[in-house]
């Protein structure tokens, strides 16, 4: 009896010794755990407060999404302000950001743009064909600078010799056969022709599929006797096809939305009469007559040769005027330039890329000319097949 009463302690610590059950160790394993990924849950939710603070305070917008904010707040502004608006045809007023933002129509630029970065801004309104064309400026030095077209093109550099973009007085006239003057509009692509002395564009449409098969014009002809048609522009059926084509919508010419007609410049088309042998392209001979007021044409004899980069084109008669031409096409099509030898005839490209001339009569595609405005900008593009200038 004695005996068992002095082992008793030593089962007392002997079961102090003894690991806790396999069963509460668990249990405290899986309470680390929920522990552990509570404090990491709370502190992703840290995080993700902190960025949506930092994005709704410090928040920046694209550089094309601010051009939207002052093209908006200047048309709200000039609502109010009517007497600033332009009246006469072709006149201009400009409003800055700074004087947008004071007047609670936007937020000041910076409030817009990224920590480190400077702009300034601008908004011209002009008035073209009748309407109230807005054009944003943004000036961020380095990091963005809105660009009209024509300073596009200019930037690509001229060249004195090979193909690329020349000099022209003061034009610039794209000359040779593979040339970076794509652009897209109208949903389709254009070539440009050249830079106009006071900085507009003339594209020529490139995509055959949109280019109508007519006659020049099918009169009868007094003088001729007989139906020929008539070379004169402003009477011509090709005058009437040209006028529906930019206003109607049809399966088979390019549409013209209000959004491109407003990058669009009326302009006065050349239309008067060259000889055969004439061999100086600076279309002194075509405008010495013109049709006002237009807002689609044709190509001029001139702007045909001078496409050309042969230094043996001169002059219709030369066929080497169809050599580095990027105008050619597999097809003939017409120009607007009269024969002046009569009443009857009219120069048009042949497929072999000369030029040559037929009876108003005959039927040939008609390749439309538009006038861009200086005030239309690029989004993106550098001008090649690839990358066409694609337009804001």
């Amino acid at each position: 009896m004695n005996e068992e009463n002095e082992k008793k302690p030593d089962l007392v610590e002997e079961e102090k010794n003894q690991e806790p059950p396999k069963k509460d160790t668990e249990k405290l394993r899986k309470r680390l755990m929920l522990i552990m990924g509570v404090i990491v849950a709370i502190l992703l939710l840290i995080v993700i407060i902190l960025l949506l603070i930092k994005f709704v305070f410090n928040r920046t917008l694209s550089f094309e999404k601010i051009e939207n904010k002052m093209k908006n707040a200047a048309i709200e502004y000039y609502k109010v302000q009517k007497d600033l608006l332009p009246q006469e045809e072709g006149g201009k007023d400009l409003v800055d950001a700074s004087t947008l933002s004071a007047s609670d129509y936007m937020k000041p630029l910076n409030e817009y743009v990224g920590k480190g970065v400077s702009c300034t801004g601008e908004v011209s309104v002009e008035k073209i064909n009748g309407r109230y064309v807005y054009t944003p400026y943004l000036d961020c030095g380095d990091k963005y600078q809105t660009k009209e077209l024509y300073r596009a093109v200019i930037e690509q550099g001229l060249v004195t010799s090979g193909y690329g973009l020349y000099q022209f007085g003061s034009e610039y006239v794209y000359r040779g056969e593979t040339v970076n003057n794509y652009v897209t509009f109208a949903n389709t692509i254009w070539r440009i022709v050249k830079v106009t002395a006071n900085n507009q564009v003339l594209l020529i449409l490139d995509d055959e599929e949109y280019m109508p098969d007519l006659e020049w014009d099918d009169r009868y002809n007094q003088q001729e006797g007989t139906k020929t048609g008539i070379n004169a522009y402003h009477v011509s059926r090709v005058k009437e096809a040209l006028e529906l084509y930019y206003k109607e919508k049809t399966d088979d010419t390019v549409t013209f939305s209000s959004a491109d007609q407003d990058k669009l410049a009326s302009f006065s088309l050349c239309v008067g009469a060259r000889e055969e042998n004439y061999a100086i392209n600076d279309n002194a001979k075509e405008c010495a007559l013109v049709e006002e007021n237009q807002m689609i044409g044709l190509l001029t004899v001139s702007d045909y040769l001078n496409a050309s980069a042969d230094s043996n084109c001169h002059s219709i008669l030369d066929r080497s005027c169809q050599n580095y031409n990027y105008l050619r096409m597999k097809k003939n099509f017409w120009l607007v330039t009269p024969n002046s030898k009569d009443t009857k005839s009219v120069y048009y490209v042949a497929s072999s890329g000369y030029v040559s001339t037929s009876e108003a009569l005959s039927s040939r595609l008609i390749r439309p000319t538009v006038l861009m405005n200086r005030t239309v900008m690029i989004a993106s593009g550098s001008g090649t097949k690839e990358k066409p200038f694609t337009l804001k």
